[in-house]
């Protein structure tokens, strides 16, 4: 890289202009049929049998949401058979999400060296994906596949950022790993940028839907932020809850408090029923996380600790 090369790559970094920070470098196409799969999910009136078609012929990706739809997760009386089955009993929404969500997963890079843990990344994104749509369900249950999918992808410009800027962003992992900090204050402080405002634009990029790209830059703002970009009744906020929760490669019984807190705060949700999301999402993440290979790697103990602190809470509360 010459030398204004790399003046002009420190600039953008400052300023957080993504479009002149990823100009010398390829973000990873998705695959064709997912492309296709946007296209015609941007449709005014998309068509299901297009949408069937696409979604079946991406390998995996019509067994991932076929097993997904079966899981716990839904609770599906009568069992679905084929894709277009699952459009029928569910509704386009639903699937599409999904579709998106497990599409674009296969897409992305995967970093070389012991910095980025693969199989951590995906434990993460999918614990607090399934915990955000069961917040969901309290404001926002005609939206719950648009929670888990903006959730899934919150944190998908990690991998291509430890990628693409290696040389800038290492150091702030490796900062991470050995604060008790949020990586996005980290990265604030660093850049005047967070990973989840990169995020968006690289969904943005891949011509993904307006609002999704929205979620998913805001899912790490404060809550003062958040009603300052008037986004306090959207999908938002359940988001920013889940991603308060801690990694499964740094356990932290404090920010399953902080879950909590932030739930009852924002969402209005009593501790009970707190408890009822949290142990709904425990009994479908196992089945999830299988389905993607995936190890527990200390998610259910994340969860024990955020049901364990509103049992605290409600103790301290009877006395």
């Amino acid at each position: 890289m010459g030398f204004f090369r790399t003046i002009r790559r420190h600039a953008a970094v400052a300023s957080g202009d993504f479009a002149v920070m990823f100009k010398d470098v390829e973000i990873p196409p998705l695959p064709a049929a997912v492309t296709r799969l946007i296209a015609e999910v941007n449709q005014p009136e998309p068509n299901i049998d297009k949408l069937a078609m696409l979604i079946s012929s991406t390998a995996g990706l019509a067994t991932k949401v076929i097993k997904t739809v079966n899981s716990a997760l839904y609770a599906l009386r009568t069992p679905v058979t084929s894709v277009k089955h699952a459009v029928t009993l569910l509704g386009l929404r639903h699937i599409r999400s999904m579709a998106l969500a497990y599409g674009t997963m296969g897409a992305l890079p995967k970093p070389k060296g012991d910095l980025f843990d693969h199989e951590a990344f995906w434990t993460d994104s999918l614990l607090r994906a399934i915990m955000s749509r069961s917040f969901s369900k309290r404001t926002f249950g005609g939206q719950l596949e648009e929670a888990f999918t903006a959730s899934l992808l919150a944190d998908v410009a990690l991998p291509v950022l430890l990628s693409i800027w290696r040389e800038y962003y290492e150091p702030v992992i490796e900062e991470w790993k050995q604060s008790p900090r949020r990586l996005s204050e980290i990265e604030r402080e660093h850049f005047g940028w967070d990973h989840a405002q990169a995020g968006a634009w690289i969904l943005q990029s891949w011509e993904f839907p307006e609002e999704m790209v929205c979620y998913v830059g805001a899912h790490d703002l404060s809550w003062e932020k958040i009603c300052e970009h008037e986004l306090e009744s959207t999908l938002a906020v359940p988001m920013a809850v889940a991603a308060i929760s801690s990694s499964v490669l740094k356990p932290d019984p404090q920010r399953s408090a902080c879950v909590l807190g932030a739930a009852i705060e924002r969402l209005s949700m009593p501790s009970s029923e707190f408890v009822r999301c949290v142990t709904e999402v425990k009994e479908s993440l196992g089945e999830i996380l299988e389905l993607f290979g995936l190890p527990d790697r200390n998610a259910g103990g994340i969860l024990d600790d955020m049901v364990a602190a509103a049992d605290y809470a409600n103790q301290g509360e009877e006395t």
